[in-house]
């Protein structure tokens, strides 16, 4: 009876790790779906900011590029892409006032998703910003410089804090 019971719970312990492990592989799934989701229409807004009107990304979150793209091309991919994840769109993006509509672009990226672009700088997001700061104006990262843009689709030059 004792070798009974024993089995028993090896065999309960064994079906509440199984159980747990669903669970858990089930919301990693789940919130690594919410955080990549890419919108329909991507939106960019102008914000005032310790570094006069940028560009900002409807959710909240600054957009940044990258200096190290020179063209309308994207050049982070893998470690880069994960600090510094691209602004995505499924359909033609759009723009909030202040911002001009023909600046407006998307690229390609390798995996046949399409980045925002705007005056041709392919734009980013930072992983650790917090909705609503600007955390890495002027950082240096990855091989290039990141900075936050104006309206106009230039970069502020305006130095920042660093992480």
């Amino acid at each position: 009876m004792k070798g009974s019971l024993t089995h028993k719970r090896g065999a309960f312990t064994l079906a509440v790790l199984a159980a747990l492990a669903a669970v858990l592989a089930a919301s990693s799934s789940l919130a690594e779906a919410t955080s990549t989701s890419t919108p329909a229409h991507a939106k960019l807004i102008l914000r005032k900011s310790e570094f006069g009107n940028v560009i900002f990304a409807s959710n909240g979150n600054v957009v940044y590029m990258f200096g190290r793209d020179k063209t309308a091309t994207s050049t982070c991919y893998g470690i880069c892409a994960k600090a510094w994840p691209p602004v995505l769109t499924k359909g033609a993006p759009n723009v909030g006032p202040g911002l001009n509509a023909s600046l407006l672009g998307t690229t390609k990226r390798k995996d046949g998703s399409l980045q925002v672009t705007y005056n041709h700088h392919p734009l980013y997001f930072y992983s650790a910003d917090m909705h609503g700061k600007i955390m890495c104006q002027h950082a240096v990262m990855h091989g290039g410089i990141w900075l936050v843009l104006k309206a106009n689709g230039t970069p502020s030059m305006a130095k920042g804090k660093h992480m």
